[in-house]
């Protein structure tokens, strides 16, 4: 007399922008007017955010797709982490990760009333409480629900992922920092090998921060380790950051942390580490010619700021030397479909183009509101006609003064231009320009590709034109 199966489950971590369904069956379809009743509980709500009633389908399941409730409580705010002038190492997820829990009912007509009932037989709202894939409980997580993501795969990755049903996590798997000293997790990132940064780059890595399964706890990343290295490869220092509250990140609020308390708002968390992030920092070696970043976690609950084992993938950055370029670098960083970012500097060439469209109106050239039409020669000091040589002719309003530019990389490989393919396809792109702390946001106008083979190999040569998204106004006259 009840909901009797859940055919179908999400993932614990999901993608906003990619389905996140459920298909569940109930034993009382053949009743007058029956519809199954889904309640969507939002990051933690205790009341119900949403009540969607539907129909079942022609095979009777109800099958529901949450995703586009989701996506407003997923605004991507990765900005103030990512520049210089942002002062704490982390950054959280505030607005940009969310949760949802989802309780079945259903609702048919009893003697010609419409009651609801709460999925186990008895009326009352919505309290069969919907699984994900992993199960109820996760280690010493008591959560129940998805973690959604900024993020929207490529059409066959999310179908893999949701068709991989019995599969622990599915495609998060590998970006979900790990126990043990195997240091898999992947930060959210589409570039691989060594990241190539000037010493004035600002640049940020995303992570996931919440490890499910441990039989004792479950905890975020402990920290993230530097290391320096000059040109011969001596260490030159290391530093551990302590993932706490006061850092920016969370959720453990002392350095020397045992248990931990689940919290939304860490979930996904950023860490600056570019050169001129670390500079602001004050932990910057200027003898650094390479360094390297990677996150640590702890195996057991003792109190201790000491790094435990390598939870993350271990990213090395090279710094590349500025002083052979022709134009001004432009470092260009875009939201990825994994919902981190990823960056790209072009240093081939940059022009600059400035349009000022605007409206005129015709303003007759004779002043007929004054005491003369006209300056007049014996008082052409007098205040009030000193400026009538203005009047007349075409006048300019409404003026708004628009930037674009185009930039051009070197000869690129073609993984290189699937890598930077994805800028045209990023909603939310910036750059700066120069040494800019402070990027701007542009909108894509075109991509174009300049095919050359040298020994048999293909190289490709990628342009970009791009407008700055921020205009600005100029004074009526």
């Amino acid at each position: 007399m009840a909901i009797s199966a859940v055919n179908f489950a999400p993932h614990i971590w999901n993608q906003a922008y990619n389905p996140i369904m459920w298909s569940i069956s109930s034993n009382q379809t053949s009743q007058p007017n029956f519809k199954y009743v889904f309640d969507l509980y939002v990051n933690g709500a205790t009341g119900y955010t949403y009540r969607l009633k539907q129909n079942p389908n022609p095979q009777g399941y109800g099958v529901i797709d949450v995703s586009s409730f989701l996506q407003p409580f997923t605004d991507v705010d990765l900005y103030a982490p990512e520049t210089a002038i942002y002062p704490l190492f982390y950054g959280n997820s505030r607005s940009t990760v969310a949760t949802v829990q989802v309780k079945a009912g259903e609702e048919y007509s009893v003697n010609g009333a419409l009651t609801i009932f709460n999925g186990s037989g008895a009326t009352g709202s919505p309290a069969y409480t919907l699984p994900t894939v992993e199960g109820q409980t996760l280690g010493a997580t008591a959560d129940t629900s998805v973690r959604v993501l900024p993020a929207a795969l490529p059409y066959q990755e999310a179908v893999d992922v949701m068709g991989a049903n019995q599969t622990w996590n599915a495609f998060w798997t590998t970006y979900i920092p790990t126990y043990g000293p195997t240091g898999q997790g992947y930060f959210l990132k589409r570039q691989t090998g060594e990241i190539s940064v000037y010493d004035y780059d600002c640049h940020a890595l995303a992570f996931l921060n919440w490890i499910d399964g441990n039989a004792n706890y479950d905890q975020g990343i402990q920290l993230i380790q530097i290391k320096q290295y000059n040109s011969a490869g001596t260490l030159l220092s290391t530093q551990n950051i302590q993932n706490t509250v006061s850092a920016g990140g969370g959720p453990q609020t002392t350095s020397a942390y045992t248990t931990l308390t689940f919290n939304r708002n860490s979930l996904l968390l950023y860490f600056q580490c570019g050169p001129k992030n670390l500079e602001t920092q004050g932990i910057w070696n200027a003898n650094t010619a390479y360094y390297t970043v990677q996150g640590f976690n702890k195996l057991t609950a003792t109190s201790s700021t000491t790094p435990g084992y390598a939870t993350t993938e271990l990213v090395t950055f090279r710094i590349t030397d500025a002083c052979t370029d022709l134009y001004p670098r432009v470092r260009v960083s875009w939201l990825n479909d994994l919902g981190g970012r990823d960056y790209w500097n072009f240093t081939m060439f940059y022009e600059k183009t400035t349009n000022s469209p605007g409206e005129v109106y015709q303003q007759a050239n004779y002043n007929y509101s004054g005491q003369y039409p006209v300056p007049v020669e014996s008082n052409v000091q007098s205040s009030t006609i000193n400026d009538s040589w203005l009047r007349g002719g075409n006048r300019s309003f409404n003026k708004i003064v628009t930037e674009s530019f185009s930039i051009q990389t070197d000869f690129l490989t073609q993984d290189q231009v699937d890598y930077l393919g994805a800028i045209g396809q990023s909603p939310q792109v910036w750059v700066y320009v120069g040494d800019e702390d402070v990027p701007k946001l542009v909108t894509i106008t075109n991509v174009s590709y300049t095919y050359k083979l040298v020994k048999q190999v293909k190289l490709v040569q990628a342009t970009y034109d791009m407008v700055y998204s921020k205009i600005t106004k100029k004074q009526n006259i």
